[in-house]
């Protein structure tokens, strides 16, 4: 078991010499079998082990003996020890959660604390091949996509933080067992592990041995098909992320995607795209189903405005070519600012307005530049102009166009959806429009040949 542990670990690159490792010890068979077999190792590989005891204090002396025993073991092979002890029950009652999820909630911050503190490149787990069954099982009955199915990962660095390294991955519950006979090695045995309470262990006590019965070896044929799956589940990740890159709008906010692009992609590529957006506004998969991914698809067929809802406040609306992220219920703008002439005014912390007065000789024409406009300033008669954003009823003569047209027509031609509109500045005098910040002038306020004294407006990024 031994050269089979080593080769694993070069197979697939786990570790290196002169690595210094974090292993989680909890005082049971398969983590107490991970230690001894780094111990024997680290002598060739260089490696320095820093041995890590989490006590939950759940079970009362048993769990105070496991921490007692993980003590005198790290003692015995001369290797540092970090034990802690959490109140799960307490923490349970002040913000509130599952005892399983809790615990391993707590334990990955004690593991990644201690790893930080020791300078640690990895954190070993003793997961060993019928535990990979088991997760495959649970998240297949759970409905999951080839992401769950694939498993636990011999190296997994999708924490973000240290790596979390499982060198046993490949080695059953009989060898662990028999290897720990072979060295004449104690260990402790948890209680709890013998309950249907929880649902892996239900899985381990009553599913698992049904599909004994049909393959033998079944773990192990599990397992194999867990790493397949794993090779799949990387290439595909990667042509997703390529479609996530390709499927981004120029600009940063607000989180967009490209309709047109991301409709030319299969649909398995479409799915892992949506979740990559909801790991840009969440930081993580979670909270994101497979109703929520197909809700978000559907709005590639349907029409301009539809949305859907998804967690943490956040809707999915179908804009002309895109499809925009943001917060249910942005409130209304209702703000007016006052533009002195000249002068300018911030209307957020990144855009602004200005208003300069020029004489008719320093006028060189519109230009082709959106974000500047010319107003005869005499016809405007005022010193100040407002800023305000669109209210329905809003209409403007459009420059070199005959006639009025309402603001919501000409929103709808320049395809600014109900939301986007809320966005663009409108430079007012009174109740009429000057200009359509960035996009149109009102003719009314056009330079002539009888013009004087010119109003510059530029609108613009501080």
């Amino acid at each position: 078991m031994l050269q089979r542990v080593e080769n694993f670990i070069r197979e697939n690159k786990l570790l290196a010499p002169g690595d210094r490792l974090v292993v989680a010890v909890s005082g049971g068979p398969d983590s107490v079998c991970l230690l001894h077999i780094l111990h024997r190792l680290s002598q060739s590989w260089g490696w320095s082990l820093v041995v890590a005891h989490l006590e939950h204090g759940l079970r009362g002396a048993a769990s105070l003996g496991d921490a007692l025993f993980v003590q005198r073991l790290a003692a015995q092979l001369g290797w540092p020890v970090v034990v802690e002890h959490r109140d799960i029950n307490g923490i349970i009652s002040k913000q509130g959660g599952s005892v399983q999820d809790v615990c391993r909630q707590e334990r990955q911050v004690f593991l990644q604390q201690t790893a930080g503190a020791w300078g640690a490149q990895a954190i070993l787990l003793a997961h060993h091949a019928g535990d990979q069954a088991e997760t495959v099982l649970l998240h297949l009955v759970r409905g999951a996509g080839l992401g769950g199915l694939a498993g636990m990962a011999a190296k997994d660095t999708a924490s973000g933080g240290v790596a979390y390294v499982r060198p046993l991955l490949r080695e059953s519950k009989t060898s662990i067992m028999a290897y720990l006979r072979d060295q004449g090695s104690g260990f402790r045995m948890d209680a709890s592990n013998a309950t249907t309470d929880y649902a892996r262990n239900r899985m381990r006590l009553e599913i698992m041995p049904l599909l004994t019965a049909v393959n033998p070896d079944v773990e192990a044929a599990i397992a194999r098909s867990a790493e397949l799956l794993q090779a799949e589940e990387q290439y595909l990740s990667q042509l997703a992320l390529a479609a996530w890159q390709r499927s981004r709008p120029p600009e940063p906010e607000p989180l967009a995607l490209l309709v047109s692009e991301l409709a030319s992609y299969p649909l398995a590529i479409q799915r892992r795209v949506l979740r990559l957006a909801w790991q840009e506004l969440s930081g993580g998969p979670q909270d994101l189903t497979f109703a929520h991914v197909e809700a978000a698809l559907s709005l590639l067929g349907r029409e301009v405005g539809s949305v859907t809802s998804w967690p943490l406040g956040w809707q999915v609306r179908r804009s002309y070519d895109r499809l925009v992220w943001e917060s249910e219920e942005p409130p209304v703008n209702r703000t007016v600012f006052t533009l002195p002439i000249p002068g300018s005014v911030l209307l957020n912390n990144r855009e602004q307005i200005r208003a300069d007065i020029l004489e008719v000789s320093q006028f060189v024409g519109y230009g082709t530049d959106p974000r500047v406009a010319y107003c005869d300033l005499e016809s405007l008669a005022t010193v100040e102009l407002q800023v305000r954003y669109w209210q329905p009823g809003d209409s403007f003569y459009p420059l070199g166009l005959a006639g009025s047209k309402k603001l919501q027509d000409y929103f709808t031609d320049a395809k600014l959806d109900r939301r986007e509109r809320q966005s663009v500045p409108l430079v007012v005098c009174g109740n009429q429009i000057v200009w359509i910040a960035g996009q149109r002038l009102d003719g009314r306020w056009r330079v002539t040949a009888n013009t004087k004294k010119l109003l510059r407006l530029e609108y613009g990024r501080q």
